[in-house]
């Protein structure tokens, strides 16, 4: 009998001491997008998307990305007149490109880069960089609006 009882105290001790490890957490895939809202100003700081009379009409551009075979594959955005900026959902990805086309002939080349909070286990992604045409956007903490200068 008292070797039972040493035994069974043996084995809560082994059983209590392993409860305390550290668990790791399994994170399910996320296919969250992440949200960005941008705008359009000059050098002058005048709004090129939204006022009286825009200079590139928020209802006449269109976004989009290029699959690796060359097709365009449109990206869906809303246009809100007014906060004046237009929502697109990028992919979760680390890094990547978009276009943004303001006129037929005129199309920047967005490329962004998201970070993961290492100190969040299963965190979504944070749009950290977003350059239109190798130049960086300059992002309004205030309204959280990314904007490019033209």
């Amino acid at each position: 009998m008292k070797n039972y009882s040493i035994l069974l105290l043996l084995a809560l001790i082994f059983v209590s001491a392993n409860s305390c490890k550290k668990e790791k957490t399994i994170c399910g895939q996320l296919d969250m997008l992440v949200l960005t809202k941008i705008n359009y100003l000059d050098k002058d700081g005048k709004d090129l998307l939204f006022g009286d009379h825009p200079h590139y009409p928020a209802e006449g551009v269109k976004i989009y990305q290029i699959l690796p075979n060359g097709q365009k594959l449109e990206i869906y955005f809303n246009i809100n007149r007014n906060e004046k900026f237009i929502a697109v959902n990028i992919d979760r990805s680390e890094s990547g490109t978009f276009y943004i086309e303001l006129k037929p002939d005129l199309i920047d080349k967005i490329s962004f880069r998201n970070e993961a909070d290492k100190n969040i286990p299963c965190s979504a992604m944070i749009l950290k960089e977003l350059k239109h045409n190798d130049i960086a956007g300059q992002y309004d903490e205030k309204t959280q609006i990314w904007i490019f200068t033209k």
